[in-house]
């Protein structure tokens, strides 16, 4: 997986989170993981279309949720299956993945991405294909987010 690629989401995760959530988020480490895997408590899915093709998972612990949904909608609270708490997750993934998609633009990776999929129960396993993920793990004092980033070039 190119490099280029998962730079581009490395800088707009940091910057999403901050001014969405209002606290700084650290990369906490990075490494190529297969192309299985099982689903955190929650997890949002952002499809890619385009020169690149593939998807984006999105992993939160269920605490980590429940201090997204807190701070996005103003209120506490402890339910995190609601429709309005899991706009909330989606809207986290989908902000990230659009600003990631305008840097792959700039480099010459042209690409769509498709509306947030949330899959709410834990432990439902996932392959990707096409290629194997890079996950991506970042640290923040709302808790853990967790990036995996599955993307292939397109071969016309």
């Amino acid at each position: 997986m190119n490099e280029e690629w998962i730079n581009s989401f490395l800088a707009p995760a940091k910057l999403v989170w901050e001014k969405e959530l209002g606290q700084p988020l650290e990369l906490a480490g990075a490494q190529m993981v297969s192309n299985q895997y099982t689903t955190d408590d929650i997890t949002a899915i952002i499809g890619v279309s385009g020169r690149l093709q593939g998807n984006v998972l999105y992993g939160f612990s269920e605490e980590t949720a429940k201090s997204i949904i807190t701070v996005m909608l103003g209120e506490d609270s402890d339910q995190i299956s609601n429709e309005m708490g899991l706009s909330a997750i989606g809207e986290i993934a989908n902000v990230i993945t659009g600003n990631a998609a305008t840097k792959l633009a700039e480099l010459g990776y042209n690409c769509n991405i498709s509306p947030p999929v949330v899959i709410e129960p834990v432990g439902t396993k996932f392959t990707t294909v096409g290629s194997s993920q890079m996950l991506v793990s970042f640290a923040s004092s709302l808790g853990s987010l967790t990036v995996r980033i599955s993307l292939y070039e397109k071969r016309d």
